[in-house]
């Protein structure tokens, strides 16, 4: 009888969950900030998460044990033009995981999450010469159909 050598973590199913504590969070950082870069470092992650909290903002990530390879940001909210509706403010795979489908399989528990929530849409943008990230919603079901204005207020924005 031969033994089977263990499965290499990289053909291991991620988990998907939401972190919610401080280390979770934290564990959280090196891959949002890829996608935040002006982050200074996990403690302002961590504070802003906090402060985002009460207006309902969650983080969803997928994971590998204790190792985070991919995250997104979310809110359910309501307005006059999408009624209510998840919007993803974040959405990013570590630069080493991207191209395995867990931008994917987050959206899909997004998609999941929203339907739970009574979501009539699932809502998120990007910038308008992302090709890659447009092309890549556009595969997974999410219509360019509305165009956003943005009007800087403060030096630099």
């Amino acid at each position: 009888m031969t033994e089977q050598a263990a499965t290499p973590a990289e053909t291991r199913d991620p988990v998907i969950r939401h972190a919610s504590s401080h280390e979770e969070l934290v564990a959280c950082f090196p891959v949002v900030s890829e996608l935040r870069p002006y982050l200074q470092d996990a403690e302002e992650w961590c504070e802003r998460v906090s402060a985002m909290t009460p207006a309902g903002y969650r983080v969803l990530a997928a994971w590998d044990g204790d190792r985070v390879l991919a995250v997104a940001g979310y809110r359910v909210m309501e307005n006059l033009i999408h009624r209510r509706f998840l919007y993803v403010d974040d959405l990013v795979s570590a630069t080493g995981e991207r191209g395995k489908g867990l931008g994917a399989a987050l959206l899909r528990e997004l998609s999941t999450v929203a339907r739970g929530e009574h979501c009539w849409r699932l809502v998120l943008d990007t910038a308008a010469t992302n090709a890659n990230a447009r092309r890549f919603y556009a595969r997974e079901g999410l219509r360019d159909a509305v165009v956003g204005f943005i009007k800087p207020i403060l030096e630099g924005a």
